[in-house]
């Protein structure tokens, strides 16, 4: 073989080893994502036509923007971004309930990295706070051992989750509420996804760098140096956590939308009913 045939080797295998990664890694964070934007966008507007734009602020903003806006807060500050103002909760007329601006260098790779995860900051971080009071208030749905298949750990985080017995303890309705709380502004705003976008261009030649090193080192023989079976694992748990997260953030999310939409079916009949009974009948 000679040296173009594997070069044309060598950078196929990078960019197919990149391709997987990233889907492995970020493929489901993209759906979930874009699911939980358009959930909440229908949620709000539900809500603006029954009860009022204010009732979402009330029922769950009041928890769910301060830990959404800290998110964008603690990776500016592990992604050392300047941060210039930052308010947790700030009702304002255009919509806009918090927000956090900050400032970096675009010539420095580490900053421009840190805008992806800054901008997806509310997902990660989110979980991170439901798995903290899953812990605190349900520990016993915390698996017993983190290692196994994604669907496994997921399924035992929430193995018969919503059942009778929990009906009746009021740490479940209280994690249940709370949870609820992040869940429903764990979405990413038009600015995050932004954000987010301009840092993962960066990202993703990090990763063809990492990629192009590993697969020249293995090239020449030494694939005792590879590590990538044990990362693998590691990074797998991880998934597995985080995952069954989001996916319960997703599910509870639905179940919101779902009693914003009743909320408003019962207001539109209500209406109605009282718009027939002040109408004048003719005699």
């Amino acid at each position: 073989m000679d040296i173009s045939d594997r070069l044309f080797t060598l950078l196929y295998d990078t960019v197919k080893a990149c391709a997987e990664q990233i889907s492995w890694l970020l493929g489901a964070l993209f759906l979930i994502g874009i699911a939980l934007h358009y959930v909440s966008k229908l949620r709000n507007r539900a809500f603006a036509n029954s009860v009022g734009q204010n009732a979402e602020l009330y029922i769950t903003g009041w928890i769910g923007v301060p830990v959404h806006e800290m998110a964008h807060a603690i990776f500016c500050f592990i992604f050392r971004h300047k941060i210039t103002e930052a308010k947790f909760l700030s009702p304002s007329e255009d919509g806009t309930l918090g927000y956090v601006k900050h400032e970096f260098d675009p010539k420095n790779s580490y900053h421009k990295i840190g805008n992806f995860f800054i901008g997806i900051a509310p997902m990660l971080f989110g979980s991170v706070v439901i798995y903290a009071l899953l812990g605190v208030l349900l520990p016993q749905y915390l698996p017993e051992e983190q290692s196994g298949s994604i669907a496994a750990t997921g399924w035992g985080i929430f193995k018969n989750f919503f059942n009778a017995e929990n009906l009746g303890n009021w740490r479940f309705w209280v994690f249940l509420y709370l949870s609820l709380g992040i869940a429903s502004h764990m979405k990413l705003s038009a600015a995050d996804f932004k954000g987010a976008v301009s840092g993962f261009i960066t990202l993703l030649c990090l990763v063809f760098l990492v990629n192009l090193t590993a697969n020249s080192v293995i090239a020449l023989g030494l694939k005792g140096l590879s590590v990538s079976g044990w990362l693998t694992a590691k990074v797998d748990v991880l998934l597995s956590l985080f995952y069954s997260i989001m996916l319960y953030a997703l599910v509870i999310s639905l179940a919101y939308l779902l009693l914003s939409y009743l909320l408003l079916g019962i207001v539109r009949l209500l209406f109605k009913k009282s718009n027939s009974t002040d109408t004048p009948q003719s005699s």
